[in-house]
């Protein structure tokens, strides 16, 4: 069967070309919902931490729910999914800054319908969304950063969720749901002509879901409730993945716990995920891409889902050099790039920026510093062109009060 392509001609003109090259990124602050701030736990937030759990900042403060957020390219904004107002049911999309400022609502949906789950195209330029209705019936559609000019994009047979466009935006990736009561989901991928429609992973009756792309557009991982060869005899939700074209699936948890909604941090390295007894009630954890030594970085009674790791821009260097040590001083991940500038004298200038109080130059480097929301990148560059060495690294800022 052919997904349906609406529109095709406005929205080529913002195809990537082929082969387009995955961008380095820091892997900055992670986002997350959250109903710990609802005594009646029913009512999401959406909240920022750093990758080792740490500086947990509420980012929403609405009495109503707040979920699904989607981290822009560049690491400045987050979409999100909030409650429809002055509306029992349904949802519209909106967005905001890394540091939870400047919130805009986007879609404004005719009654009776709802907007969801928003996914920022690589460049950053749109943003796929899903438009629902009563009855399960749902289509893809694309809009502006600032929501304008809505319009259908596709309408796969199968009504679609967590729909998201390829590194390389040839492809586009959801789940879709193939039995009425929804309780069979399936993981496709179309071009994005709307042809090509091609089932990836479907185990019948099975749960198959939630799949997301590696930044590297070569693996898929994605949530799935089968027992394959016996793997999985609680039928609980695991963790998966597999390769872009769908061949080659593996099974990444196995428990006998709820595993759901993996993402991936911009490294490709390591993968977020929700981990706990039953689906309202988890924690985030923090696994390598290869399963197993997964490591909780919240604790919280109720639900904390959703997990969407920031990618923070990363100029080009030559050596990674991890941290500062013992005394990181609120450093990490520093990178090095130019001739003779070895990880040692890297660090060294890093300690002597932190000592000068942070200046906007040192040692004849001078310094940029950009804030992402609870995290700085730090830019320090002398010279130009092949005689440039530069230091890059990633320095925590204070919480607000």
């Amino acid at each position: 069967m052919r997904a349906l392509l609406c529109c095709a001609v406005s929205w080529l003109a913002l195809a990537a070309p082929a082969g387009a090259a995955h961008v380095d990124a820091f892997n900055g602050r992670i986002a997350f919902s959250s109903v710990r701030t609802d005594p009646q736990a029913k009512e999401f937030d959406i909240f920022s931490m750093n990758p080792d759990g740490g500086d947990v900042r509420r980012l929403t403060t609405n009495p109503e729910t707040d979920r699904q957020p989607d981290w822009s390219p560049h690491g400045t904004d987050i979409a999100y999914s909030i409650d429809k107002p002055n509306s029992p049911v349904n949802f519209e999309v909106a967005r905001m800054t890394a540091a939870g400022t400047k919130h805009l609502r986007l879609t404004e949906t005719p009654d009776g319908q709802a907007s969801s789950q928003p996914s920022w195209l690589p460049d950053g330029r749109a943003i796929l969304f899903r438009r629902s209705t009563s009855g399960r019936q749902s289509t893809i559609w694309q809009m502006g950063t600032r929501g304008e000019n809505p319009v259908l994009r596709f309408a796969p047979p199968h009504p679609p969720l967590y729909q998201s466009f390829s590194p390389d935006r040839r492809r586009v990736l959801y789940a879709g749901i193939v039995s009425p009561d929804d309780s069979d989901r399936a993981i496709f991928s179309l071009n994005v002509d709307g042809g090509g429609l091609t089932t990836l992973f479907d185990v019948p009756g099975a749960y198959d879901s939630a799949p997301a792309w590696s930044p590297d557009g070569t693996q898929i991982a994605f949530e799935s409730n089968a027992d394959v060869g016996g793997a999985n005899p609680e039928g609980d939700m695991e963790l998966w993945v597999m390769q872009a074209d769908g061949a080659r699936p593996t099974q990444l948890t196995r428990n006998a716990t709820h595993d759901e909604g993996p993402a991936w941090s911009p490294d490709g390295r390591l993968l977020a995920f929700t981990s706990g007894p039953d689906e309202k009630h988890g924690d985030i954890h923090v696994m390598p891409a290869a399963g197993s030594d997964a490591r909780r970085l919240t604790r919280y009674a109720n639900a904390d889902e959703s997990p969407d790791w920031q990618a923070i821009p990363a100029p080009r260097t030559d050596a990674r050099c991890g941290g500062l040590g013992r005394s990181s001083r609120g450093v990490s991940d520093v990178r090095a790039g130019g001739r003779g500038l070895t990880c040692s004298a890297a660090r060294t200038l890093v300690r002597r920026w932190l000592t000068a109080k942070r200046l906007r130059s040192v040692s004849d480097y001078r310094a940029t510093v950009t804030d992402f929301g609870g995290l700085r990148r730090v830019v320090l560059r002398r010279g130009d062109g092949r005689r440039q060495r530069l230091v890059a690294f990633l320095h925590r800022s204070r919480s607000t009060p």
